[in-house]
């Protein structure tokens, strides 16, 4: 396998790691829509990306149930995905805006890790802001260092 492979399969395993201890958080804190929905928004783009690398333009984002059996879902697609496809090869899609655009694989599941840190960072960020320090510390440090 190789180093990319390693590297893409590692994140999308960090991925899960710190979606599930934001899904436990959310459901043990009983948090408000606001931050559901965020915690939604990175579980619908980690499928319209997925459903990209299956020739499937999405025309609007997906609304996943916020749940255990989706984070499961999700993370079975991309590791599907990076273990049957090259990863260089170039998609052709379109945004939800109808605008086309081309990404290969590599960069679509790089995009897909990143994108989940940037949003649970700002789910981080609101909560502070509210006084509300009760939420999990999911930076990529404290993953690799369990």
């Amino acid at each position: 396998m190789g180093t990319t492979m390693n590297y893409l399969r590692r994140g999308m395993e960090y991925n899960k790691w710190a979606n599930e201890q934001w899904l436990d958080c959310l459901n043990r804190t009983n948090a408000g829509e606001e931050d559901r929905k965020i915690l939604q928004h990175i579980l619908a783009s980690t499928k319209a990306w997925a459903l990209r690398c299956h020739g499937i333009s999405v025309t609007e984002m997906p609304k996943p149930d916020i749940d255990q059996a989706t984070i499961d879902e999700l993370h079975k697609m991309w590791m599907d995905i990076l273990d049957g496809r090259d990863l260089e090869e170039v998609i052709e899609y379109k945004r939800t805006t109808g605008e086309p655009y081309q990404m290969t694989i590599s960069w679509m599941a790089q995009h897909v890790i990143n994108h989940g840190t940037y949003h649970r960072g700002e789910l981080r960020g609101l909560r502070r802001a509210r006084g509300d320090e009760d939420f999990p510390d999911t930076d990529i440090a404290g993953y690799v260092l369990l």
